[in-house]
């Protein structure tokens, strides 16, 4: 992409935006940044600026730069409905994703790019494992909160790039073509943000759009709207299955053990108890990966070792202690209802259940069943505490101002052996900046919790010493 002395504005100056800008400006062009937020809430990324040659705009985006601009890279946060992105359409200005200006500068690697609902981070990660226990030159990054952009530098022509790539971004490509795409699942999400589940499901198959009969696709064959829109592809299909077999190509069970099927060749790789994942779908995206490792004919015994010793990404049911004999689990990536349901799936009864955030247009009325079979409490913070309250049939709920009260009061509900899930059902954006500052919070709580009790404990202990021997014990 030749860049050098075009104006080009960023919209959103979160993470991916900030990379964008430093990278733009590397590269010559004349760049400005604009935030709808004002600039009091902006001082950590202002001050990463400093001293850049980068114009920066708060407070809203203004129309009367636009007749200059030439290019418009929009963050994944920012929908292309609002009135400064439908103006510059109008006057031609393209628009496009962060990702989609990363991918042009890549020095023409093999690209594998991971989609779906839920799963993501997971299966992009675990990948990504793969590819380093087998000494590949690998960079991971996109969606899962290492923007492509950021790694440009360090990246030179012999990496494999995976990279995790949601619907905002696939909405704003251009070129973008992965070598391997992957597509894990597709349930309701980002209602909020889409016009419907059909649209949001084309924008997903839009990662097949590029891609040629020399590439590949890794395709779910248990859902059934991924194999239709998969139909679109030039690209040849690799499939996965917990319950199908009847694919010349593919990774499925056979009992409880995983085979690969490729290229004429049948084996075994390993039994599903050998997998270090906590919970059942994370079979699925274990099977996923496994698909991107047979096209890469990776060694099945690397591909063996690392099953044994990924145990899974941040925030994503996370364990984050054990307290008195009560389980804090850590989900705050959990941010539609069916990562929710997975999540409530994972764990035995007695669980309470802390959710709540920004609603994302979910049908809350879908935990109704596991609510009633497994949650003794359910604790509601947010935005959507009420939308949640009144979506579910469930008695005991109890409504708080913040996550503190919400961990203090679930704390003080529980007894040994019962489990603390937080799993919000909700986006961050009310309380937090992103996912990953409100699972840091959930854990700082925790921490506190746990520091408090160790305390308790110990006082405890020295008071029954004393007394057992002020007892002449």
């Amino acid at each position: 992409m030749n860049i050098k002395d075009k104006r080009i504005i960023i919209v959103g100056m979160a993470r991916s935006g900030l990379s964008a800008a430093k990278l733009l400006l590397k590269y010559g062009a004349k760049v400005k940044i604009s935030d709808s937020k004002p600039a009091s809430q902006l001082q950590n990324e202002i001050t990463q600026l400093k001293n850049l040659d980068i114009e920066i705009e708060t407070d809203g985006h203004k129309e009367d730069s636009l007749p200059r601009c030439e290019l418009i890279v929009v963050s994944p946060g920012i929908p292309v409905e609002i009135p400064f992105l439908q103006k510059a359409k109008k006057l031609g200005i393209p628009i496009i994703s962060e990702m989609e200006l990363a991918y042009q500068f890549l020095p023409q690697n093999r690209v594998i790019a991971v989609t779906g609902t839920n799963g993501k981070t997971t299966t992009t990660t675990l990948i990504g494992e793969i590819l380093k226990t087998a000494d590949q030159k690998v960079i991971v990054a996109g969606n899962i909160g290492y923007p492509l952009s950021e790694a440009i530098d360090k990246i030179d022509k012999d990496y494999l790039v995976v990279v995790e790539i949601s619907s905002f971004q696939l909405e704003t490509i251009k070129d973008f073509r992965p070598n391997i795409s992957v597509f894990l699942n597709f349930t309701p999400d980002h209602l909020d943000r889409h016009k419907d589940l059909n649209d949001y499901l084309k924008i997903k198959a839009r990662i097949f759009e590029n891609q040629t009969k020399d590439d590949f696709m890794v395709l779910n064959a248990d859902d059934s709207n991924i194999m239709e829109v998969s139909q679109q592809s030039k690209a040849k299909p690799i499939f996965f299955s917990l319950t199908k077999k009847d694919f010349e190509n593919g990774i499925f069970l056979k009992g409880n053990q995983i085979v690969s099927r490729f290229e004429g060749q049948e084996n075994k790789i390993c039994k599903t108890q050998d997998i270090a994942l906590i919970g059942p779908h994370n079979l699925q995206n274990v099977l996923s990966a496994l698909g991107v490792s047979a096209i890469l004919k990776i060694d099945f015994e690397v591909v063996r070792k690392t099953l044994r010793e990924f145990k899974g990404v941040e925030h994503r049911i996370e364990e984050v202690a054990c307290i008195n004999g009560i389980r804090f689990i850590n989900d705050s990536k959990a941010t539609n209802v069916d990562s929710v349901l997975v999540a409530l799936q994972s764990f035995n009864k007695p669980i309470i259940l802390i959710a709540g955030g920004r609603s994302k247009g979910c049908d809350y009325s879908r935990l109704n069943p596991l609510l009633s079979a497994k949650v003794k409490t359910l604790i509601l913070l947010g935005e959507a505490k009420d939308k949640i309250a009144q979506g579910v049939h469930f008695d005991n709920i109890f409504k708080v101002q913040n996550l503190h009260e919400a961990v203090e009061l679930a704390y003080k509900l529980s007894k040994p052996k019962d489990t603390i899930l937080f799993s919000p059902a909700c986006s961050s954006y009310d309380m937090f900046k992103n996912y990953e500052e409100r699972g840091r919070v959930f854990k700082e709580e925790v921490a506190r919790i746990s520091k408090r009790s160790a305390f308790s404990i110990q006082f405890l202990n020295e008071r029954c010493y004393s007394s057992y021997y002020t007892q002449g014990g």
